[in-house]
């Protein structure tokens, strides 16, 4: 017993008293360079869709406002997960450009948890854009597509990437952080 009173003290937890130690073997950031080459990407679009449809004001405003409407289905359902899987959730405004419009979740996952959370809410976001292109347009839908894959770019790299580390015998588990994700093992 004397062991738990040393951690804990006045009902509060010692911030060094953890059941696991964590070893981080790898961290996948998307840096400034990632951002830039997203919204490089997401300006050449904008130039190509000025010019190949009839440019009007209105037309403009009704796709960013559908854009707005990606984030916010993709927060939701985000929300959602989280909600059913007990997840605590998290903002930082470092991730706006990518899916869930910068909503993480606080708890550590494993790679096959990563892995298909990702490609669910993928999945997600093309089934929008294909809703929205058949209900109030082709244009539309094409744009809310090109835009949720150019937004999803860091984070389907980071799914690649991980199923190497998958492929080891080692259990691993990822925590999101600031610009990225860590890998990392537990031991304990």
């Amino acid at each position: 017993m004397g062991g738990l009173e040393k951690i804990i003290h006045k009902g509060k937890i010692e911030e060094n008293a953890t059941i696991y130690s964590y070893t981080l073997h790898y961290r996948y950031r998307w840096k400034i360079s990632m951002i830039v080459m997203q919204l490089m990407l997401l300006v050449v679009f904008a130039i190509g869709f000025l010019y190949t449809a009839a440019f009007e004001w209105t037309k403009l405003m009704s796709v960013i406002g559908q854009l707005a409407l990606l984030w916010i289905l993709q927060g939701l359902s985000f929300g959602v997960y989280c909600f059913v899987s007990s997840y605590s959730l998290r903002w930082h405004i470092d991730a706006l450009l990518s899916p869930w419009g910068g909503w993480r979740t606080k708890n550590p996952l494993s790679i096959t948890d990563y892995q298909q959370n990702e490609w669910l809410f993928f999945s997600l976001g093309i089934a929008v854009s294909l809703f929205v292109g058949a209900w109030w347009g082709l244009l539309y839908g094409y744009c809310m597509g090109v835009f949720h894959v150019v937004c999803s770019i860091p984070r389907l790299i980071t799914v690649f990437q991980l199923q190497k580390w998958k492929q080891t015998g080692r259990t691993y588990i990822i925590k999101h952080e600031r610009l990225g994700i860590g890998l990392y093992s537990t031991a304990g």
